[in-house]
């Protein structure tokens, strides 16, 4: 890791910065940090209070304890311990910690939804429209676009391509960090643009894929979690979305909804190109009797009939069919 890179590290993470800060800190901050930090994931879920009466220590003391972090205030430390928490944990500890709470399905449901809209708010409230527009502007210049995520966010991948594919040429996606996308990365030039998706815990794959790119020389934007993900300092443009936290499965609501932004931007910046791509689709699926209608109507085209019957066919229907 450069000098860059570990300075990166170091000044965003939580555990970092309490080392630095110990040595001249009172008693009283002194043990809170000290619970702070052998206690951390307990602490990514503590309000003041409970921080407060765990640690020993008084609210008031808590209150100002993120400020000798350079932290604004008790949630932006929170914010930080959890980007750790994400971090670290393992998935057997994520069940671990999962099967603590309530798990009717009925609460389970409503824990979920609840953190998808946390998730959804913090990417409303900390979403920069510059960084996005940056974003946008890369893929809407670049000839080829390679659209990498692997393992947890490998759907993300796959909608993300699809969608994009919708309204512009020439976009690729791999779900594999294999020697074949080192391949494939080797033969990019300055039309290329590879968007890497990470989100934690980070597949050392990926990482190692994106460090190769960028000694490359290829333009990277990421779409990731925290200011500690080790693609930030490789990504020329990064946007920044949460992953609901310590769920077993996970949630990708976020990070999803943002992907939704920038393809509808493109797809409005690039105007009639655009249209007239989702027109040659849309043509090639009417044709082919892609779709079927809510009621299972027979969808069909000229020279093409299809159908979903659960009924037995003929033999003359059979052979109709084999002809076409």
């Amino acid at each position: 890791m450069g000098k860059k890179q570990m300075h990166h590290a170091t000044s965003h993470d939580v555990l970092a910065r309490l080392s630095v800060a110990q040595p001249s800190l009172t008693p009283k901050m002194a043990r809170l940090a000290a619970f702070v930090a052998d206690n951390y994931v307990q602490v990514a879920f503590m309000n003041t209070r409970d921080l407060a009466a765990a640690a020993g220590v008084s609210p008031t003391t808590v209150v100002r304890f993120p400020a000798l972090l350079g932290y604004r205030n008790f949630d932006d430390l929170r914010a930080s311990i959890q980007d750790r928490v994400n971090f670290d944990l393992t998935g057997v500890a994520r069940l671990h910690q999962s099967a603590q709470v309530n798990r009717s399905p009925a609460a389970l449901l409503r824990r979920i939804i609840d953190a998808d809209c946390e998730s959804l708010h913090a990417l409303a409230q900390t979403f920069s429209e510059p960084q996005i527009e940056r974003f946008t502007n890369a893929v809407l210049a670049a000839e080829r676009v390679t659209i990498v995520g692997v393992r947890y966010v490998s759907p993300l991948t796959l909608f993300f391509a699809y969608s994009l594919a919708k309204i512009k040429e020439n976009v690729h996606s791999s779900i594999h960090a294999d020697s074949s996308l080192f391949d494939r990365v080797r033969l990019m030039d300055a039309g290329d643009v590879m968007i890497v998706i990470a989100f934690a815990r980070y597949p050392a794959e990926l990482v190692a894929l994106a460090r190769y790119a960028h000694r490359r020389g290829v333009r990277i934007l990421a779409i990731t979690d925290s200011p500690l993900s080790p693609v930030l300092p490789l990504a020329e443009v990064a946007l920044f979305a949460k992953t609901s936290m310590l769920d077993f499965v996970g949630s990708l609501a976020a990070p999803a909804a943002l992907i939704t932004c920038i393809v509808s931007d493109l797809g409005a910046r690039l105007g009639e190109r655009a249209v007239e791509r989702l027109q040659a689709l849309e043509d090639v699926a009417s044709e082919a009797g892609t779709y079927v209608s809510a009621g299972g109507h027979v969808a069909r085209s000229e020279g093409i009939s299809l159908a979903w019957d659960d009924g037995p066919r003929d033999g003359a229907s059979s052979r109709q069919g084999a002809r076409r």
